[in-house]
């Protein structure tokens, strides 16, 4: 008897499917893959319906919404193996920056009329839901994703290389922003992401989350010595929660 293909989903909680849309990007090389797997759920490519059961399933977003939790701990249910995709998932993304504010006065900044509208603190999906493996960045790494999926499908525990995006900028030879006065958190951060904002003289926001070990407190007394204040530096090491993600050991995600 020919052999089973494994049943996948890619899906999306509260986000903006940036990270569905750098796997399309792969085009012809997704396409390849795809043959060897059923897709059992990839709104973004086509409409199928819910299978009973997945082999693997892709999570992208946050889970903001009550419709949300529930649907990501049905997917829990229904899977053997679950991994975040991108940083609203992994890290509670963008969003997340509001829970070290007032929440509910940022909510009437944005809504008018706010009465029933949901106003949760924002958790990457492993608060609610075992999560196996993690593609961090905003968006993903596309050659990342294909790697960790032929591991996958291969029965081969997936890996991401351990080392800072400060590595990557070294061997392209970019300038230091850190030495140019420049709020970069290169030094802290998972990279994978080929460096590209301090390619682009635009300073590390740790969309990959922070590498294993990562201490802020350093870098955050080099910032307090180049003359930000103390808000601003509040406000870079708050992007995608680093205040809150400082790892002594490594993450499961790269065991």
């Amino acid at each position: 008897m020919p052999k089973t293909k494994p049943t996948i989903a890619i899906t999306s909680l509260t986000c903006c499917e940036g990270c569905q849309v750098a796997i399309l990007d792969l085009g012809a090389r997704f396409l390849e893959v795809a043959e060897h797997v059923k897709v059992g759920d990839f709104a973004l490519l086509e409409d199928a319906p819910d299978a009973p059961n997945y082999d693997i399933v892709f999570v992208e977003g946050a889970p903001i919404t009550e419709e949300n939790i529930e649907w990501l701990k049905r997917l829990r249910e229904k899977s053997k193996v679950l991994i975040a995709l991108g940083a609203c998932a992994a890290l509670g993304g963008i969003a997340e920056i509001k829970n070290y504010q007032d929440k509910f006065e940022r909510m009437r900044y944005v809504y008018k009329n706010f009465e029933g509208i949901n106003n949760p603190d924002i958790k990457p999906i492993s608060y609610y839901v075992k999560v196996d493996f993690e593609i961090p960045g905003c968006p993903i790494n596309k050659e990342e994703f294909l790697a960790v999926v032929k591991q996958v499908l291969a029965g081969v525990p997936p890996k991401i290389a351990l080392r800072p995006v400060c590595y990557e900028c070294q061997m392209k030879q970019n300038k230091c922003l850190l030495q140019e006065g420049e709020p970069c958190l290169g030094p802290l951060m998972l990279g994978g992401c080929g460096a590209t904002c301090p390619s682009s003289a635009y300073p590390c926001d740790g969309c990959r989350g922070p590498i294993p070990g990562a201490n802020p407190d350093k870098l955050e007394k080099q910032l307090l010595a180049q003359n930000y204040s103390q808000e601003e530096v509040d406000l870079i090491l708050q992007r995608f929660g680093l205040v809150d993600r400082v790892y002594p050991e490594t993450p499961a995600s790269t065991n």
